[in-house]
């Protein structure tokens, strides 16, 4: 992927995060984070693709970075996560395939239905882990680093 078609790719991103960011009310000062972080984990996507990696790979792999900077972010500009989190997410949802699932099903075309509802559930299903993922790292370090300050402070530990 040459240099020109990634900055195209992030400023699309960016561009389709701020419009999901503005409709809900998200709060002003967070609209620009929420934009990067969509970006940054939409060219780990598209990356990881290039790279040859799985959907399921780049889609887990793209939302745990999504969700280690809403988790950074979040500590920034003392907001919740999820304000940061979900708009960056937007970029990766496979509407696309529920869409086609929804289609295949009402053309009564059974085998397409099944091949694109599985691959769905898989891609929303690697998204939410990748997420999960990304929560729980960081809670573990919080909790890393507090008990780390702890053991400096009472040195007979």
């Amino acid at each position: 992927m040459d240099i020109k078609m990634i900055l195209f790719t992030f400023a699309m991103a960016v561009l389709s995060t701020i419009g999901y960011s503005l409709p809900v009310n998200a709060p002003k000062k967070s609209i620009f984070p929420s934009a990067l972080c969509g970006a940054i984990g939409y060219l780990v996507y598209i990356m990881g693709l290039d790279l040859g990696w799985s959907y399921l790979l780049s889609s887990f792999l793209s939302a745990f970075v999504i969700g280690a900077l809403g988790e950074l972010f979040s500590r920034i500009y003392l907001m919740p996560a999820t304000i940061f989190i979900l708009p960056g997410l937007i970029t990766l949802v496979p509407g696309g395939g529920m869409y086609y699932s929804m289609l295949y099903l009402i053309q009564d075309n059974t085998p397409l239905f099944l091949n694109e509802a599985i691959n769905t559930f898989f891609i929303a299903m690697s998204l939410s882990i990748g997420i999960v993922a990304s929560t729980i790292f960081s809670r573990s370090l919080k909790l890393f680093r507090k008990r780390s300050k702890k053991r400096n402070m009472n040195p007979m530990q």
